[in-house]
């Protein structure tokens, strides 16, 4: 009897531990589900809670938009008899400059009369570190048909998002504000789908020995900026080009 007794105590006392043991797992697994939870929610709300931007009040370009053979975005005429190319940086204050101050004024001369097409070719700065994600956030508008939305809601912008040390949230609230589908950005965002066009981008601008951004090219030639002490210089430099350009 006592020794059924001493193994009916080592088998309650087995049963136990067991019994710990299990509510210890239990327990760790709720844990981590909570904190997984928690990290999750908090990730959500500061994409949620990523201040607004200003929205764009530049005009829109009365012309066709579209995307080249090699698939850079364009406006205007596809037939038009002079491409002006801009290798451009979302994050450079002088690009920002022509896009919010300078731009409207060429468009309606050049683009909306059909004579010019105009081309957006991405050129991130190595010292500009949102520089590839801005260009991405336009290029995952662009699938929603929103390229030239967010290149304007971006410059319009830059100031708030430039310093960042992460820009994808603001550039969600972004994509919110402009009416696209938010879940469908931010999967393109998280899954880099446009970073390796964008490295391209970069890498055939460098093969070009660019000077800097703002350039123009205009039918593949580029427009010298050496010496150019503004955008305002560069540009008169490139209407000069295009108006060679339409005389031939």
């Amino acid at each position: 009897m006592s020794t059924r007794s001493h193994r009916g105590r080592a088998v309650a006392k087995k049963q136990s531990s067991t019994l710990r043991t299990m509510y210890i797992v239990i327990g760790a697994v709720a844990v981590l589900a909570l904190a997984a939870f928690g990290i999750f929610a908090l990730q959500n709300r500061e994409v949620a809670d990523a201040p607004p931007g200003v929205m764009s009040t530049l005009p829109a370009t009365n012309a066709p938009t579209g995307q080249t053979p090699e698939g850079f975005f364009f406006k205007g005429q596809e037939n038009a008899p002079v491409t002006v190319t801009e290798y451009a940086d979302f994050q450079c204050p002088g690009c920002g400059y022509y896009a919010t101050a300078v731009s409207a004024a060429f468009a309606r001369e050049y683009i909306e009369s059909g004579r010019v097409k105009f081309v957006y070719h991405e050129y991130p700065l190595n010292g500009h570190s949102n520089a590839v994600p801005a260009a991405e956030a336009a290029r995952c508008a662009g699938d929603q048909g929103a390229f030239w939305k967010m290149h304007d809601m971006l410059f319009v912008n830059q100031r708030q998002w430039s310093p960042l040390p992460d820009p994808k949230a603001q550039f969600v609230t972004y994509a919110g504000q402009l009416g696209l589908d938010r879940a469908a950005f931010q999967q393109c965002m998280d899954a880099g789908t446009h970073r390796d066009t964008v490295l391209a981008s970069q890498k055939a601008a460098d093969a070009l020995q660019l000077s800097g951004t703002p350039t123009f090219a205009v039918n593949g030639q580029v427009v010298s900026n050496a010496g150019a002490q503004s955008v305002e210089e560069i540009v008169t430099r490139m209407r000069q080009a295009v108006e060679q350009a339409l005389a031939q």
